[in-house]
């Protein structure tokens, strides 16, 4: 749930700062008064592309952040677990945006990419827009309706965090088998090193010797 959202220097707002509570909340006003503002910084702050355009003039940054409570939604967490970020029970989301076009994001004040901003997104949020109904044919929502459905979030939780770790030590073992194979490798070449250095049958000191005379021709072509 959003409990609260706070915009810096977007477009024509200097500063606002909404307290959420639970039940339906309707935004009022004339037209004009920046009601379709908060709906685009709170976009932004899921990881909407970001507009230089919408930093308000006269300032160098716009500021977003969303605070939202995800005691309940343990898709939620479990992408933070996935992704090694923090996963209390409040989560912060930031996002800055520059006159010069530079745009960073972060999660509970840890840097993040936006395409990981928007996955997170997913789990928290259900934007309804002029064509949100295309979503229903996508098959990850479909999916996701079904699992909410069948009320098995609690097993559905549980799958993911064995696949994670399954995908993980299956990485894991790739790495080993690479480095054994790149050992093995290297082992064959040093053997045949050995062999060669062994076919040579060299006296000792005869290395130094034929160093030298390597030298002194050198020096007798210049």
């Amino acid at each position: 749930m959003l409990l609260q959202l706070n915009v810096k220097n977007l477009a024509t707002l200097a500063s606002v700062d909404l307290e959420l509570t639970g039940g339906c909340i309707a935004v009022t006003g004339d037209t004009g008064a920046g009601k379709s503002l908060i709906l685009d910084a709170l976009e932004l702050a899921l990881g909407a592309r970001a507009d230089t355009g919408l930093v308000r003039a006269g300032t160098e940054r716009a500021q977003i952040i969303a605070e939202f409570d995800i005691a309940r939604l343990p898709s939620a967490k479990n992408w933070l677990r996935v992704n090694e970020l923090d996963q209390d029970d409040e989560l912060v989301l930031r996002r800055t945006l520059t006159s010069e076009g530079r745009s960073k994001a972060y999660v509970n004040g840890t840097p993040i990419s936006t395409s990981q901003l928007r996955e997170l997104s997913e789990q928290l949020v259900l934007m309804h827009t002029q064509h949100a109904n295309q979503k229903l044919l996508q098959p990850k929502h479909q999916l996701e309706l079904l699992d909410e459905f069948a009320d098995q979030s609690q097993t559905l939780t549980t799958f993911e965090t064995a696949y994670y770790e399954w995908t993980s030590a299956l990485s894991a073992l790739q790495t080993l088998k690479t480095d054994a194979s790149r050992a093995d490798t290297e082992r064959e070449l040093l053997a045949f090193q050995v062999e060669e250095l062994n076919s040579l049958n060299l006296k000792d000191g005869e290395f130094e010797q034929l160093d030298q005379e390597q030298r002194q021709l050198a020096s007798g072509d210049t």
